[in-house]
């Protein structure tokens, strides 16, 4: 390097440290000597071992992600507490309400296979029996008698929802988008030859299926027979059925012109009856309330 450095020399000219141009040059040459006063060093700072700023940034958002999904998960935990907690949850009553459906139907196929063998062991078991219920093992069977509080409140309903119009067309409109739970029903038609004749009350209605609760020896065998009538193991018990809409009909009868009390007093000009086709029934009852139907001619009715 050039020992005169006018570069440097200029600009410590400039310095009021310096007064002469000999101080000056004395600086330089002792800047530049290898047994100089002034030492060249360098100077290092603590870095982050290497990581790069990508890594950093990548380091960065994993933190985040990772805040933000320990933030979801204790907001997931604390809704599920919640609909745990909270009783009245619709998946919840929707979920209890089928276990309910599947233990009944379950317990009921059971008591059928029971009875059945213990007819095989002795064929006159059940003669002197008057209700099957009295069995010990039919104890926790479902009786039609406790559902009847359920159908008076659905005549008072629908009683109310027709009010005094007498014109078919109306009331068949207003029952069509009537809700069915509760509603004493018939099976009039049916591809289950087992299920034509069943009567009871509707507990739940779904897109294809009726759940009824239905009496116990007690269907058209009852109407027409002039003598006792034979029922089979899975009359004589009743309880739930499960009945398919499609290529079914029904009959429903309502009463109008009075309350539910004067049920045993109501002439015959009093009833109604309607046939429900099944095929034309399967619609959700919150979408059918919604839908607006017309009364036209139908000529695709194949049951």
């Amino acid at each position: 390097m050039n020992k005169s450095n006018p570069i440097e020399h200029l600009l410590l000219s400039r310095c009021s440290k310096f007064h002469e141009d000999g101080e000056i040059l004395k600086l330089l040459e002792s800047r530049y000597s290898v047994d100089g006063t002034q030492k060249n060093f360098l100077v290092l700072q603590s870095t982050d071992g290497g990581v790069s700023r990508a890594d950093i940034g990548k380091s960065k958002k994993k933190a985040k992600i990772s805040l933000l999904s320990s933030i979801a998960n204790e907001t997931t935990n604390t809704n599920t507490k919640k609909r745990k907690d909270n009783k009245h949850n619709p998946l919840r009553t929707r979920n209890e309400f089928k276990s309910f459906i599947t233990k009944n139907m379950k317990y009921q196929n059971l008591l059928v296979r029971r009875l059945k063998a213990m007819i095989k062991i002795d064929p006159n078991v059940l003669n002197n029996v008057n209700d099957i219920t009295d069995l010990h093992i039919c104890k926790n069977l479902l009786k039609f008698e406790d559902f009847l509080d359920m159908n008076m409140l659905w005549n008072d309903y629908i009683r109310e929802l027709i009010g005094t119009s007498n014109n078919l067309n109306i009331i068949a409109a207003k029952l069509s988008t009537c809700e069915m739970v509760g509603s004493f029903i018939e099976v009039t038609h049916s591809e289950c030859r087992d299920n034509i004749g069943a009567r009871g009350i509707v507990i739940w209605e779904s897109q294809y299926n009726f759940i009824m609760v239905i009496p116990r020896k007690d269907n058209w065998k009852a109407d027409i027979s002039l003598i006792k009538p034979t029922f089979s193991i899975k009359e004589q018990i009743g309880g739930l059925r499960l009945i398919s809409k499609k290529n079914s009909r029904f009959k429903l009868t309502i009463g109008v012109g009075s309350s539910s009390s004067d049920e045993e007093n109501r002439a015959p000009q009093d009833v109604l009856e309607f046939e429900i086709i099944g095929n034309r029934f399967l619609i959700k009852s919150n979408d059918r309330a919604n839908r607006k139907f017309k009364s036209h001619a139908v000529q695709d009715i194949n049951v």
